[in-house]
């Protein structure tokens, strides 16, 4: 189990990934070669791991759509099948979960034509599934790239974000996307390491990661084995609120900080909220705090998720500790749950 030590490494570098460990040595008035065998362990360990990636927020904004399926199995196939799914890069997450599915996966393409035919042709068809249900997301209000360990205390955040280029409009360009790909499972990969991989200059290279590291469409994500350390559960909740309702629900959840992922989607319910629990106890203390601030919200369904098999491109083993990464080429955006 990790100590609080663990905890507050990982949420420094949620907020500034590319942090030295002299600075964040600054912050958490621990010394910097303590940090950096604690982090090497995490990662050796396969406890903890890093993504970076092109959001594609501008094609958002063009049309792109992304849709939670869920996946029913043959019986006994279950497994052979997450391995599958696991397998295609445009399936960003594979989730084990409750109810009359035994899966859900979230995808991204650019339109609903193509999302609707790669459920068909690339989902429904693979052998051992007997049944899909697509639910398209309408509009996603947060997710797991902006969650937070809360770890730090607020002077400590605000260290960190003083420390960090602060995000602007960068332009895309070839040279960006070469960075990203060097990066991608490693944000913290030195300038050295991508010049030699890429044969550009240094200094170029060094110009180009701080470029790619201020981007508003780049994301860096730091993410972590949640059974291994402390987080026994997941679920889905599927709510049916007001449209009168729906921003102060939205932000009441925001605030939430077991909720990682909240989007308003097609079906018989029209918020999706995925959270993070300690132990199932939570779900409850949970619904309650939300029906007695909202008497209008009806709890449509609550999905259960014992196990998540790939997260954001990262393929997962049962106990949730890292096992391998698919690179994420496939899908028009990239939502992290």
């Amino acid at each position: 189990m990790a100590d609080a030590l663990d905890f507050q490494i990982i949420n420094a570098l949620q907020i500034h990934p590319r942090v030295s460990w002299a600075q964040l040595s600054k912050v958490l008035a621990v010394d910097a070669s303590t940090i950096s065998r604690r982090w090497s362990s995490l990662i050796s360990e396969r406890r903890v791991w890093m993504t970076c990636y092109d959001s594609g927020a501008p094609k958002t904004r063009n049309g792109g759509v992304s849709a939670l399926v869920e996946v029913r199995c043959v019986s006994g196939r279950r497994s052979e099948v997450i391995e599958e799914l696991a397998s295609k890069p445009p399936i960003f997450s594979v989730n084990c979960t409750s109810g009359s599915r035994d899966l859900f996966v979230l995808i991204s393409t650019p339109s609903l034509v193509e999302t609707d035919r790669y459920v068909d042709e690339h989902i429904a068809s693979i052998p051992g599934i007997i049944a899909t249900q697509t639910h398209y997301l309408r509009k996603v209000f947060f997710e797991g790239s902006s969650w937070r360990l809360q770890a730090l205390s607020p002077t400590q955040v605000k260290s960190l974000e003083n420390l960090r280029p602060p995000t602007k409009n960068v332009e895309r360009k070839a040279a960006y996307q070469e960075i990203i790909r060097a990066l991608q499972t490693d944000a913290r990969r030195t300038a050295a390491d991508v010049q030699a991989e890429t044969g550009r200059s240094i200094a170029v290279v060094a110009r180009d990661i701080d470029a790619v590291l201020s981007a508003d469409w780049v994301r860096w994500q730091v993410d972590f084995a949640q059974q291994l350390m402390g987080w026994s559960a997941a679920a889905v909740l599927w709510l049916n609120v007001n449209r009168t309702d729906q921003d102060r629900v939205v932000d009441s959840l925001t605030r939430l900080n077991q909720a990682r992922f909240c989007a308003l989607v097609t079906g018989q319910a029209n918020l999706a909220v995925l959270l993070w629990l300690h132990d199932l106890e939570e779900l409850d203390n949970i619904e309650h705090r939300i029906t007695s601030a909202y008497p209008h919200i009806e709890i449509h369904d609550r999905w259960i998720v014992p196990r998540i098999a790939k997260r954001l491109g990262h393929i997962l083993d049962v106990d949730s500790s890292h096992r391998r990464f698919v690179p994420l080429d496939g899908g028009d955006k990239v939502l992290e749950v």
